[in-house]
């Protein structure tokens, strides 16, 4: 380990006790470990969460550990690159991704370009949405990709800085260079109006000119004058023909316009069979749609051995499951236990196997997976976000235990 980092201490943020329960930060002494960093990761998930629940959680101290984050990924380029001789032929190599995330990350040497950063930060996005099956989801990857990107954009930095260096312009020459423009200035004016004065001899005599040529164009003008008279003959016989034109275009042009009102009918006609075909495709569909989900939700209630985590893998009429949708703000039913397994909101039983289980949902997120479901049109008040109406919490906490009950009992 480098001699800079001796005795470095990072302090992490004070943490409350549903944080402490995912993971105890602990002060990092020198490089830190990776299992140190994958802990720290774990943490701003559970908070990050936290803060998406109005009132939950604390986006101070979300920042914090972000901020800690950062002195941490630090630490490790340090120890990695900061004693490279040439950057520019440092290679960072990403970390093996699994099957179930397509996007293919390449070595990068040097500092990267824009499309490179950003295929790392899709790849990022990607794999958390796995975040919520533990199955599929690697701490140690996640952990990774992240240290890669700071590891690149850091080269990035890196590189702009030495190839754009700060230049400092004393206020001295600023003042000269002002006094240098008035000079110019001056200059220029006083030019001008040199030239200006030879041009006046040669103005008087060019307007002599122009009147000689007046007085001896006179004549001619008058016999021109003559000319316009037979040509308005002329125009009055052509406009008699254009009359005559005109009148024969405007009955063609009836019966076009005829023609286009029987066309616009029948394109009425057609426009309306074919919108009653979409509404009957439309209805189609979603009958599909809903008999696919009950498919899935019988496969799910089907499986042996199901316990109240099987909540996590019943999908909506989306195909989306609770630890994925925006709706539910990404929330998972194994983070929900763990977090609110002591909250004093009233209990939702679920039958699961033959065998009641007691599931605590708090208030504020009922709306949420109503809407989720699609079975609480009635109960809450779409908004920026959904929210239940008022007096209607022990009905929805009805609704969800049936319809649990239902796909899973």
């Amino acid at each position: 380990m480098p001699s800079y980092l001796d005795g470095h201490v990072l302090l992490p943020p004070g943490l409350p006790s549903y944080l402490k329960s995912v993971y105890e930060l602990k002060p990092l002494v020198g490089n830190p470990k990776d299992d140190e960093v994958i802990g720290l990761h774990a943490v701003i998930r559970m908070a990050q969460k936290a803060v998406d629940i109005p009132g939950t959680g604390d986006p101070k101290l979300l920042a914090r550990l972000y901020e800690h984050l950062f002195d941490v990924q630090m630490a490790k380029y340090k120890v990695r690159y900061l004693d490279a001789v040439f950057p520019e032929t440092t290679v960072h190599t990403p970390p093996t991704l699994p099957v179930h995330v397509t996007i293919d990350l390449e070595p990068i040497t040097g500092a990267p370009s824009e499309e490179e950063i950003i295929k790392v930060q899709s790849a990022i996005r990607a794999y958390q949405h796995f975040a919520s099956v533990p199955s599929i989801f690697d701490s140690r990857v996640d952990m990774e990709l992240s240290q890669h990107l700071f590891d690149i954009q850091m080269a990035n930095y890196i590189q702009r800085v030495r190839q754009s260096p700060t230049r400092v312009i004393p206020q001295e020459t600023l003042g000269s260079n002002s006094s240098i423009e008035r000079t110019v200035d001056a200059a220029e004016e006083s030019s001008n109006a040199t030239i200006n004065a030879g041009t006046g001899a040669a103005a008087i005599e060019f307007n002599l000119l122009n009147q000689t040529e007046d007085v001896s164009g006179f004549g001619d003008a008058i016999e021109r004058s003559n000319q316009p008279n037979e040509r308005a003959d002329q125009l009055v016989e052509r406009s008699n023909q254009s009359i005559d034109q005109s009148t024969k275009l405007a009955e063609k042009f009836n019966k076009l316009f005829e023609k286009f009102n029987d066309n616009s009918e029948k394109s009425s006609l057609l426009a309306e069979a074919s919108t009653k075909h979409t509404e009957r495709l439309g209805d189609i569909l979603e009958n599909v749609n809903k008999v696919l989900v009950t498919i899935q939700h019988a496969i799910v209630r089907n499986h042996k051995g199901n316990t109240r985590h099987a909540l996590d893998c019943l999908a909506n009429e989306k195909g989306e499951t609770p630890g994925i949708s925006e709706t539910t703000k990404k929330w998972d039913f194994a983070t929900l236990f763990k977090l609110y397994a002591n909250d004093s909101s009233a209990p939702i039983p679920i039958l699961i196997d033959g065998v009641a289980q007691d599931f605590r949902l708090p208030s504020q997120l009922l709306a949420s997976f109503l809407c989720f479901y699609g079975i609480g049109e009635d109960l809450c008040e779409q908004e920026s976000s959904p929210r239940l109406q008022a007096g209607k919490e022990y009905t929805a906490r009805e609704r969800l235990r049936k319809y649990w009950a239902s796909c899973l009992g």
